[in-house]
C-alpha cells in the first residue's frame, strides 16, 4: 500500500477519562489505518467505544496516548487553527440527529460552513447545487429545519457536509432516525459519494448498512476485533 493512499492512521491511541470511581477506558490501543476512497463501517455494541473514535477521527477529541494522523499530519502537532481549519475543510459530518441550526434556513444552514471557512456567502451557486442534488428544491430550502421532515433534514446535513468540498465523511447512524425507505435514499446518496472518491465513515448498529462498506471494523470495550 502506498504511504499517499492512506488517509487516516491510528497508531496504539487510548482514550482515557479519568473518574472519581476510577479510569474509564473509552479506546484501549487501538491501531488502524483507512485508505483515500474507501467505505468503512464501524460496528459494536453500545459502550463499546465506537463514537468515541469517531470524535477521535473528527478531531473533537485528542487521544490520551498515541498519535493520529490525517492527510499524512499528526494531529496533536497542530496548533488550535489548522484543526479548525482541518475540521472545516478535510472533513465533513454528518450526524444521526442532523445537528442542524433551528434559526437558519435549510439554504442557510448549508452555506454556514462556506462562510465560515471563506469569510462571505456563497456567490457560485455551489450551495444551490448541492441542495438540488440532494433533492431540496428553493422553496424548501427556504424552510427552517423544524419545518421538514427527518428525511428533507438529513439531505441538508449531507449537502452542508458537502459545501467545502471534504476528503473525508464521518457519518453518526446517518439513517437511525429516518424511516426505512427514507433510510435506503440516503444510504444511495453517500454510496455514490463514495464512488466520486470520498472517503466514507460510517458508524451503525444496522448490520445491512455494514454490509455495503469496503470493510467492516469491530470495536469491543474500546479494543478493534
Amino acid at each position: 500500500m502506498a504511504e499517499d493512499e492512506i488517509v487516516v492512521r491510528l497508531t496504539d491511541v487510548s482514550k482515557i477519562y479519568p473518574l472519581p470511581s476510577g479510569d474509564v477506558i473509552a479506546l484501549d490501543h487501538i491501531s488502524l489505518t483507512i485508505k483515500k476512497g474507501e467505505f468503512v463501517a464501524i460496528i459494536g455494541p453500545s459502550g463499546s467505544g465506537k463514537s468515541t473514535l469517531l470524535n477521535q477521527l473528527g478531531c473533537l477529541d485528542v487521544p490520551t496516548q498515541g498519535d493520529l494522523e490525517i492527510g499524512g499530519k499528526l494531529v496533536r502537532d497542530m496548533t488550535d487553527y489548522e484543526l479548525t481549519d482541518l475540521r472545516l475543510v478535510t472533513i465533513g459530518f454528518i450526524f444521526q440527529k442532523f445537528n442542524l441550526l433551528p434559526l437558519l434556513s435549510a439554504y442557510e444552514n448549508v452555506e454556514y460552513p462556506y462562510t465560515l471557512k471563506y469569510r462571505k456567502k456563497d456567490t457560485t451557486g455551489r450551495v444551490s447545487k448541492l441542495l438540488a442534488m440532494v433533492g431540496i428544491n428553493e422553496d424548501r430550502a427556504r424552510h427552517k429545519p423544524p419545518e421538514l421532515s427527518g428525511g428533507q433534514q438529513q439531505r441538508v446535513a449531507i449537502a452542508r457536509a458537502l459545501v467545502n468540498n471534504p476528503k473525508i465523511l464521518l457519518c453518526d447512524e446517518p439513517t437511525g432516525n429516518l424511516d426505512s425507505k427514507t433510510g435506503i435514499l440516503v444510504m444511495s446518496m453517500l454510496r455514490k459519494l463514495n464512488e466520486k472518491g470520498k472517503t466514507l465513515i460510517i458508524v451503525t448498529h444496522d448490520p445491512g448498512i455494514a454490509e455495503q462498506a469496503d470493510r467492516i471494523i469491530t470495536i469491543r470495550d474500546g479494543r478493534v476485533v
